[in-house]
């Protein structure tokens, strides 16, 4: 009996400890990323070429401490990627010797809620890594885009519609912290992301002849991030 008493008793002190040295912290991140594979792919005979330029990438985060090393991490991150409409139109008017072409385009949409886990390594006293991975839902919108004939007598054109679609998202890598005083750091990051996301119901005119399809891009991304957390 005595054995179990130590044991509650020893359990609940642990619990108090854990609880008593748990810590929080919340931030805000700003960098880049650069689109990867058929996601930036420019080759009109690609079905999954993307034409996605390098884009800007924001993020809203926050940790919690679960144990010494482990840290549980929440992540709402938007990206944006211009789309490299002038190499589509090059590659169309390279299809069609003889004809110039105007191209315009929106940019994608990217955004998404992952949920994660940070593991810490301890470089120096006020130097940290963190070897990090990430899931959870993602919405990505296509870029809407047309591009037309200058002559007005021809029925070269190509259109597609922007929809939106949902789907898992993903991200992995490795962060650094440097304390900066008792309350803030900074928090460097280095990641790949990506995800598995069906757009459907997408509208796409070639010469006025118009199907409608469902649309998975292949997304992936290298991003290099700079943040600046408050610890509480």
């Amino acid at each position: 009996m005595n054995k179990y008493i130590f044991l509650i008793v020893f359990s609940m002190t642990t619990a108090l400890v854990i609880a008593q040295e748990s810590k929080y912290y919340f931030g805000i991140s700003y960098g880049k990323s650069f689109p990867i594979g058929d996601f930036a792919a420019g080759d009109i005979t690609n079905s999954d070429a993307g034409f996605a330029e390098s884009g800007s990438k924001l993020d809203f985060y926050m940790g919690s401490v679960l144990s010494e090393r482990v840290i549980f991490t929440l992540t709402f991150r938007y990206q944006n990627f211009d789309t490299d409409i002038h190499e589509l139109v090059k590659s169309l008017e390279a299809t069609n010797q003889g004809i110039i072409l105007n191209g315009n385009s929106d940019a994608w949409k990217i955004h998404s809620l992952l949920a994660g886990i940070e593991y810490k390594l301890n470089i120096g006293r006020k130097f940290s890594l963190y070897p990090r991975i990430g899931l959870g839902p993602m919405l990505v919108s296509n870029p809407e885009f047309s591009i037309t004939d200058t002559d007005e007598n021809t029925n070269t054109g190509v259109n597609r519609s922007s929809e939106t679609g949902f789907g898992l998202g993903y991200e992995f890598g490795i962060g650094f912290k440097r304390d900066l005083g008792k309350s803030f750091c900074l928090m460097p990051t280095f990641t790949f992301s990506g995800g598995f996301v069906t757009i459907s119901d997408v509208d796409t005119t070639v010469d006025n002849r118009s199907i409608t399809s469902n649309y998975q891009p292949k997304i992936i991304t290298f991003n290099l991030g700079l943040s600046l957390a408050y610890k509480f």
